[in-house]
């Protein structure tokens, strides 16, 4: 009988993975993989304080790496669904505040900005509502590290349709109100739509060479995560008008010995790949309809 995978898109795996085991721990690759094309979609922002979202943040180190990017840790936002990595994290940058704090302190009454930390079910709209202020907060750069890739490994996600995200075509007012079966993919890539700027980029890293569903080569059917043209005609908005994708490649995971010690039981060891994706946010205009 084949070993049954752990469920990585469900909540009460997370919470209790982090009670029982607070330390650090970063997924795929370590937290500089992602600095060249992060410093990249910074430097394309046009504002003065550009804003990093970073999804499903754990306890991965990224979250506390990611202050060298920014002037301000108020312009990152760490976004989990499970409350015990978000109460983790943000306890961790509280203790390296007050460390790297305490020989310039002049009174205890001190108090410097520290990011943003959320709980937040990316794939339930309310709490997206929510995350976004009601929809008037827009992050710049979307920062995420198998992220993606634990979203996938659940069901089907059933939603209402119409779906009240909405491009605005007008979609086909005959059909009736109901509800229909989505790949939880094209929702996080609906939903992180909706929380980006024109022209915002996403930046994941994922082991599949085929993470997204929206992006070819396309699923050959519903039951493999193809978004169907009647749930689209319905009035769900499909994510390929959302995000572009600008860069797709593949990145070699650290050799265990780059330290350079030898060890014969590990010089055959094979190479680590995983897969580097980078999607910009298009003009598409995404509204509440409430």
């Amino acid at each position: 009988m084949p070993h049954k995978p752990p469920p990585f898109s469900t909540l009460e795996y997370w919470d209790e993975r982090f009670t029982e085991n607070s330390s650090a721990f970063d997924w795929l690759l370590p937290p500089n993989s992602l600095d060249a094309p992060i410093v990249q979609a910074l430097n394309s922002c046009k504002g003065d304080k550009p804003t990093i979202m970073h999804i499903g943040c754990g306890t991965s180190v990224l979250s506390l790496h990611l202050r060298a990017h920014v002037e301000d840790p108020q312009q990152i936002h760490n976004v989990d669904f499970s409350r015990a990595a978000i109460e983790l994290g943000a306890r961790w940058e509280q203790q390296l505040s007050e460390a790297n704090d305490r020989p310039q302190k002049s009174s205890e009454d001190t108090k410097l900005p520290r990011m943003r930390w959320s709980v937040a079910d990316l794939l339930s709209l309310p709490s997206i509502i929510d995350l976004s202020l009601d929809g008037s907060e827009k992050y710049d750069v979307i920062v995420e590290k198998s992220t993606s890739d634990a979203v996938a490994c659940g069901e089907d996600v059933s939603i209402p349709l119409p779906y009240p995200l909405r491009s605005v075509w007008h979609f086909d007012s005959s059909f009736p109100k109901r509800s229909g079966l989505v790949h939880p993919c094209h929702i996080l890539a609906a939903h992180l739509a909706f929380l980006s700027k024109p022209g915002a980029t996403w930046i994941a890293i994922s082991y599949s060479s085929n993470r997204f569903p929206f992006l070819p080569p396309y699923p050959s059917s519903n039951e493999e995560g193809r978004l169907s043209q009647e749930i689209v005609a319905n009035g769900f908005p499909h994510p390929a008008t959302l995000w572009n994708l600008v860069r797709k490649e593949q990145v070699e995971a650290p050799d265990a010995k780059a330290n350079g010690e030898h060890d014969e039981n590990f010089v055959h060891r094979p190479k680590v790949s995983h897969w580097l994706y980078v999607l910009v946010r298009t003009n598409e205009p995404l509204e509440l309809v409430k």
